[in-house]
């Protein structure tokens, strides 16, 4: 690849994560919450009813998060009263979270916040565009998680 195209490269991954790389501003929660809460709700929709919730273990697996990192995560989301935790009655270890009716509805309208950005960006793109961003954003992060393993291994 020549220097010139390397820089092009170099410049639009920057253009991209100073456009807080794909989403859109969401009020009331940050991207990371909003995930989170996505999948607290899917987690525990896949639990079922005689689930309390998700548990905390799985939600640190399913979003690839450390055990730490999740608890300040649900810190900042039962402040602002959008999960709540609830210890297991057989084994006070396991914790569970679920959606508050506020973190429901939080989730709900930033759930339309974020369609709404993808659907203008989709339409701005065209089918043909939008299909090959997203196999051309898969292929990127195939390479990256290669160049990542490879760099774990020391090479």
């Amino acid at each position: 690849m020549d220097q010139a195209e390397k820089e092009k490269l170099i410049q639009a991954m920057h253009n991209l994560k100073r456009a807080h790389a794909w989403g859109p501003s969401m009020e009331g929660v940050s991207r990371g919450e909003y995930f989170t809460l996505h999948t607290i709700q899917r987690l525990t929709q896949e639990a079922g009813e005689s689930s309390p919730g998700a548990k905390v273990t799985d939600l640190s697996r399913a979003a690839q998060m450390s055990r730490p990192a999740v608890s300040q995560m649900l810190n900042s989301l039962e402040n602002k009263q959008l999960v709540e935790r609830i210890m297991a009655k057989s084994d006070r270890r396991v914790v569970y979270v679920k959606l508050s009716e506020k973190g429901v509805e939080q989730l709900e309208k930033t759930h339309r916040q974020f369609h709404y950005w993808f659907d203008r960006v989709m339409e701005e793109l065209g089918p043909e565009d939008t299909a090959e961003l997203t196999r051309l954003v898969n292929k990127l992060h195939g390479i990256m998680e290669n160049l990542r393993a490879d760099q774990m291994k020391g090479l």
